[in-house]
C-alpha cells in the first residue's frame, strides 16, 4: 500500500469510528423521548430533560454531519488512490454500491438534522416542531435510514471477511474455462467450399 492509501484508509476508519458511534449514541438518547408499544413520543417528560434531550440529540447530529462528510470524503479518495480492482476484490465493489446508494438518503437526513439544529439553537417557545422534525427524520421513506444503518455494518463484515476475493491466477483460469466452453474454432476444408 502507498502512503496515501494508508493516510485515507486511517482517516475513512477514524471518521466510521466516530460517526457511526454518535449514529448509536443519538438513537440512544433518542429513544428516551418515543414510546415504542405506540410508536409516540412521551409526553410525561419533564420540560428540563426535554430541553436536555434536544440538546444533546442536536450537538449529537452535528458532530455526525462533520463525521459523515470526512467518511465520504477519505472513501472516495482511498477508491480513487487504491491499486485494488473490483474485479479481484468483490467485496470492496460491493461495500462502494452500499455505501454510495444511500448518499442521497444522507444528504436529504442531514438537511433535516440541520434544520433541528438550527430550530433548537433559536429556543422555540414549544418543542412541537422540534419533535415535528426528529418524527420526520425517524419516519423518512418508511425507515430507509434503519436500512442504511444495517447496510454500513454490512460493510464492515465484507471488510473484515473480504468474500468473493481473488487472485489474479484465479481470474485468467476463470477467463481461460469460459474461452474454452463458449469460443469454437473453424477450421475451413475445400469439401466446404460454397458453391455459387
Amino acid at each position: 500500500m502507498s502512503k496515501a492509501e494508508k493516510f485515507w484508509l486511517l482517516l475513512l476508519i477514524i471518521s466510521v469510528i466516530f460517526w457511526l458511534g454518535t449514529i448509536n449514541g443519538r438513537y440512544l438518547i433518542g429513544n428516551d423521548l418515543i414510546t415504542y408499544d405506540e410508536f409516540n413520543f412521551r409526553t410525561s417528560i419533564p420540560p428540563d430533560e426535554e430541553n436536555l434531550l434536544f440538546k444533546l440529540v442536536s450537538y449529537a447530529s452535528i458532530v455526525i454531519i462533520i463525521s459523515y462528510l470526512f467518511v465520504l470524503l477519505s472513501a472516495t479518495m482511498f477508491l480513487i488512490k487504491t491499486k485494488l480492482t473490483f474485479k479481484e476484490n468483490g467485496w470492496l465493489l460491493m461495500s462502494a454500491i452500499l455505501f454510495y446508494v444511500f448518499v442521497p438518503v444522507e444528504i436529504y437526513t442531514y438537511y433535516l438534522d440541520i434544520k433541528f439544529f438550527l430550530l433548537y439553537l433559536s429556543n422555540p417557545p414549544n418543542h412541537d416542531e422540534l419533535l415535528r422534525i426528529f418524527g420526520e427524520r425517524i419516519g423518512f421513506l418508511k425507515g430507509v435510514p434503519w436500512i442504511a444503518m444495517l447496510s454500513y455494518y454490512a460493510i464492515i463484515a465484507l471488510a473484515i471477511f473480504q468474500p468473493m476475493k481473488k487472485t489474479r491466477e484465479q481470474l485468467e483460469k476463470e477467463k481461460q474455462k469460459v474461452k474454452e466452453k463458449y469460443s469454437y474454432t473453424y477450421d475451413l476444408h475445400e469439401d466446404d467450399d460454397l458453391k455459387i
